[in-house]
This record gives C-alpha cells, structure tokens and sequence, in this order.
C-alpha cells in the first residue's frame, strides 16, 4: 500500500495529466497529494473519477499559481479538518490505525515563506489532534524544517528532488520534495520506505511511500499474437499478409496460411512498432540517468530531444489503446479516461500479490516464501484424510442423477451449435476470433 506527494507545475494540458496517469499506473497509490495544481476545484471531481479514486478534496489556484488537490480511496478513511493555500490537513482510519496527514506547500515568495512556517508550528498545537501520529509531504522550498518534532524521511533513490531545467551555468539542484514525520508515526509504519520517482514533465520529483516497505516486482507472461487493425493503415501490410499467404501454392491449407500470415506480421510489427511501452521505458530510463545533476550540464539539448520522444510515443500508445477497446463509443471519448485502458487490457490483466501471511501469522513479501505458502496451503485444502470406503459411498448415494446419458449428448449438441450461431452473430471488426488471434478486420480487408 503506497501514496505519493507531487508538485505537479500545473495539471491543465495533456503532457501533464498524461504523466500522473502513468505515475497512477505504475504505483496504484492509495492516496494522492498533488500541489500547484494550476487548476479550480470542479476538475479536480472530474480527475478523480478518471484516475480511478472515490473520495477528492481541492483548493482552487489563486490566479495561474498554487491549487492543491487530495485523492484517496478504500481502505483508507480520510476526514479533512482544515485547509488554506498552503495546506490541507486531514486524519486518515486504516486497520485500526488513526493518524494525520498534511499535504503542504511552501510559499515560493521568499519574504513571506515564514507564515508557511508558521502555519506548520499552528497545525503541530491544535489540540484536537496533536496526539495522533503525524506525517507531513509536499513541496517545502528549501527552507529549515522548525517543528522539532517532525524528522525527514530519507528516500530511496536521487537526493535531489528538483532541478530548474536550465542550462550550464544557471543549473541548480535543490531537496524540496520530501516527507516529515513524527516519531509515533514511525512507530505506526515501522516498515515504511520513501522513493524518489522520475518525472519528465515537472521539474520536482514524485515522492512515494509505501507503507510495507516493497515495491512491486515485474512479472512476465507470454505475449499472444493478435492482428491489430491500426496496422491497416500501413501501407506494407497488404504486402506482408500476401508474401504470408503464399497464393501461389494452392497445395496449403487454411491453417497454414493463417500461420505463415501470422509469422510474417508477427515479424513486421514487432521491426515497425518495436514495442511502444518498452521504447517508453528504455526512453524514460536514460532521461531519468541524464538528469543526475552531474550529467545535465552537458546534455539539455538531448534531454529536451528525448522529453519529445516520450511525448510522442505515449501519444501513439494511447491511441492503440483505444483502437484495442471493445467498446465503440468508448474509442472516440474522453482521451484521458483510464476506464478504456482498464476495459480492453481486462482479460490479460494479472494480479500482483505484494505479500502474504503464512499460518503461522509472519508476513512474507520474497517470492519463494510466497510460493511455498501458497503450495503449503492447497496442498492442506485439497489434500484428503482418507475417509473409509462405507464413508465414500454414503456420501455418493446422496447424490442422485438428474440427466441420463442420451440427454446429457443432446445438449452438448445444442450448445455446440448455439456458440457457432453466436460466434457468427456477433463477430466485429475488432475481437479476436477462435486461436489465431485474427480478427473480423483481417479477414474483411484481404478477401480470405
């Protein structure tokens, strides 16, 4: 279970909503803090619908400056008790635990930053909350952290946490981003690990927290060959599904010649598209290595070049996405809806299981001890006691047929030619038909 704070530089254009998407993606927090906004509080309900959260609290952006936004969802209970430009503070019930949270955001305007200060030593007396554990994250601005009580939470991964995207001499690094806690909230979280996460779009880093102090592990699966109609508009693919289905040899069956098209386009997408969200990756891991604050001096021109690159490929991403959605009208609506991603990756969507408690009540987060917990406890829930022969055969004669053999031949029958008929009936021009991973498209657009 993770949350993260972001200073986000303004969430009203497409590259910056694209990137909290991804970070939404890849982390799956349970809450998020996002300050300067740069937006009014409407969007912020519309945003918490699209990033999949149930429960949003905003304060509007005072000009072109400023906006702070707050997402949550189950199983955390959050309940806010103030808020101001700066902050928004409010007190979070999860697994019998009660704690405070404060999203905060320094002033930039160093002759008034001292009342953002102030606002923090206020938050730290009220004494309607001042024992419960505190943990505070946000964008500080380089100032001296007053309230004793509060320490830093060293992350994993870059010190530096901003960068002013300049170039040579003007270059600074700064630790702005950060989370504070109270001890009694360490103790809550004993496990708890920061993160400092990449980000291509603000110049401040994302910081995470996840709560049990492990990060989510890539699985692998195997990939399964599907014809994607965004292909048709390549010029070459015609060309490439006729080399495949070698017209000349009228000795092949319809089998093989799916087959040796399958192979041939297999072949010729993976040169042509080469793999959007790896190339997204591989991109995003140089950028990330280039923006160390020893190497940007010498690289802006190439990280401003590689920025694009990401922009671009994420755009065409998208747009596979939703030419792979099932659902038509859902194509051509709202561009940043997460809804059409979750719906056309729905049947190859895995579980990721972060840990697990064996019988003895130790939580367990390696995946050997996963596996042997798991195969410890089927092998326990279907493993037999060996019940009597007299005990087998009382149970047995309870149980009386309701369908002879005849009749049990004709359904299957029935059924069989009933999935035909609908198969039939409801092919479209995108899902998939039988085990070829051809769809209506393919079929429709080269006469086959």
């Amino acid at each position: 279970m993770s949350f993260f704070s972001w200073n986000a530089r303004g969430l009203g254009n497409q590259r910056a909503f694209r990137e909290l998407k991804r970070l939404v993606a890849e982390k799956s927090p349970t809450l998020l803090s996002i300050c300067e906004t740069k937006i009014l509080g409407y969007k912020c309900k519309k945003w918490k619908d699209v990033l999949g959260f149930n429960g949003s609290f905003s304060v509007d952006c005072k000009g072109k400056s400023g906006g702070l936004m707050l997402l949550w969802k189950p199983p955390f209970n959050v309940i806010i008790h103030s808020y101001s430009l700066g902050h928004i503070d409010c007190s979070i019930q999860h697994d019998e635990k009660h704690w405070r949270f404060t999203g905060f955001y320094g002033n930039p305007d160093t002759s008034r930053r001292h009342f953002s200060w102030d606002l923090l030593r206020r938050l730290n007396c009220m004494s309607e909350f001042s024992h419960l554990p505190w943990l505070v994250g946000g964008d500080f601005m380089r100032c001296v952290l007053t309230v004793k009580k509060l320490g830093d939470l060293h992350g994993v991964g870059d010190f530096f946490t901003w960068v002013n995207r300049r170039s040579t001499d003007d270059l600074i690094f700064a630790r702005l981003d950060r989370f504070v806690a109270t001890f009694e909230w360490r103790l809550l979280y004993p496990t708890s690990q920061a993160y400092s996460l990449e980000s291509f779009h603000s110049g401040h880093r994302p910081i995470l927290i996840d709560l049990r102090g492990s990060q989510k592990q890539p699985t692998s699966k195997p990939h399964l060959f599907q014809f994607e109609p965004h292909w048709l508009r390549e010029t070459d693919c015609k060309d490439v599904v006729e080399r495949g289905w070698c017209k000349s040899d009228i000795s092949l069956s319809l089998p093989v010649r799916l087959l040796r098209c399958k192979e041939s386009l297999r072949v010729w997408a993976g040169k042509r598209f080469r793999n959007l969200p790896r190339q997204i990756r591989l991109n995003r891991h140089q950028l990330n290595a280039l923006k160390t604050h020893s190497t940007w001096h010498n690289s802006v021109h190439h990280i401003r070049v590689l920025e694009d690159e990401v922009e671009h490929l994420a755009y065409k991403e998208e747009v596979y996405w939703k030419q792979r959605s099932r659902v038509n009208w859902l194509a051509h609506g709202d561009r940043n809806s997460k809804y059409f991603h979750a719906r056309a990756s729905k049947r190859r969507s895995t579980n990721h299981i972060k840990g697990l408690v064996s019988s003895h009540g130790d939580w367990c987060i390696e995946q050997n001890g996963m596996a042997e917990i798991i195969d410890q406890y089927f092998r326990n829930l279907l493993s037999t006691n060996n019940p009597s022969a007299d005990a087998r055969r009382l149970v047995l004669d309870c149980v009386l047929p309701k369908i002879d053999e005849q009749l049990n031949a004709t359904l299957c029958g029935l059924s069989q030619l009933l999935k035909y008929e609908r198969r039939s009936l409801t092919c479209t021009q995108t899902k998939p038909q039988a085990q070829m991973g051809c769809r209506f498209s393919f079929f429709r657009n080269f006469g086959m």
